[in-house]
């Protein structure tokens, strides 16, 4: 009973609680075992911690009872190294979690400190020009500015999880200049969405996918960049839908495609000339609407090809 008291042996079952306590915490780590576990993920790692530290407690009387004084005071001096570690490896990772929040924080708090991108200082940009192999998408996503001034965008999101359980990687923030027009805040310098007209609040980011609380879009169409941001914080439109909203829309000038008087590739074609189409319906990949030559004059009506093989064969301009 003496031996099981003595002092360094006391030093012993403390160090062998704390320092196996730790290695608890870095199994569950690597094992993953709090992933995915919402709020109860802290106490699966904890127990884990618990379980193995307590093993270890109770072991070392075991070990202290049977061990000479002198390999006991050994282990000691060993163990307070591995504590000293432990404590150095998780006050470095916490302070590196920290930086990367605080940078987050003063690009979301302190966005006038930030110069803006060279894509967001101009009032207008071209329509969306779509490259040969470029994917259109499922449609567009539209940020609702006047209730959400600023725009969150999220990197590689579970998207088992909700939208409070993520951190946003970067953010748009709109502001209202002396004109009473829209103008960026602040904007990311890697952003150029599909379209852009400050002075009239818009900006439309190209829709790639859909889910419960996310909605993943592209964030520069050159270098074909994606992000996620939150579904509640604008509109979704379809590509039919978007399409409607036109007030026309052209064939481009390397489809060769004639209007049809049904939506079939082998119905009869409509003999008119025309310039522009003002969209009527959407079904499928084919557009009904009223045919228009240069004057904007009706010269009849049919159905044209919109989309084939996922490739977009029409024009348009959010402005005409």
């Amino acid at each position: 009973m003496q031996k099981i008291l003595k002092p360094a042996n006391i030093a012993f079952y403390f160090l062998m609680l704390l320092v196996f306590f730790a290695v608890g915490l870095y199994i569950s780590a690597l094992l993953g075992a709090g992933k995915h576990q919402g709020l109860a993920g802290g106490a699966i790692v904890l127990g884990y911690g618990v379980l193995v530290g307590g093993i270890a407690f109770i072991s070392s009387f075991f070990i202290a009872y049977h061990v000479k004084p002198q390999l006991i005071v050994k282990l000691n001096w060993i163990l307070l190294l591995l504590l000293i570690i432990a404590y150095g490896i998780t006050h470095y990772r916490y302070l590196e979690r920290q930086n990367k929040a605080d940078e987050q924080n003063d690009l979301q708090l302190s966005p006038k400190n930030t110069t803006q991108p060279t894509a967001m200082r101009y009032k207008y940009s071209k329509t969306i020009v779509l490259s040969k192999n470029e994917k259109i998408g499922i449609g567009f996503f539209i940020p609702n500015f006047y209730e959400n001034s600023t725009l969150y965008f999220y990197g590689g999101v579970n998207l088992e999880k909700g939208l409070i359980e993520h951190t946003p990687q970067d953010s748009l923030a709109f502001t209202i200049d002396q004109y009473k027009n829209f103008t960026t805040q602040y904007a990311p310098p890697w952003l150029l969405p599909a379209e852009l007209k400050l002075d009239y609040g818009i900006i439309h980011l190209k829709a790639l996918g859909i889910g419960h609380d996310f909605i993943k879009v592209e964030t520069n169409r050159i270098e074909n960049r994606v992000a996620y941001v939150a579904k509640n914080a604008g509109t979704f439109k379809s590509w039919p839908e978007y399409i409607l909203s036109m007030n026309s829309v052209e064939l481009k000038q390397n489809t060769n495609q004639v209007v049809r008087i049904k939506p079939l590739d082998y119905a009869g074609e409509v003999k008119a000339t025309f310039k522009s189409i003002t969209p009527l319906l959407v079904e499928g990949d084919w557009l009904y609407g009223i045919l228009l030559n240069n004057t904007q004059t009706e010269t009849g009506k049919g159905w044209i090809r919109w989309r084939k093989d996922g490739k977009l064969l029409i024009t348009y301009s959010l402005f005409s």
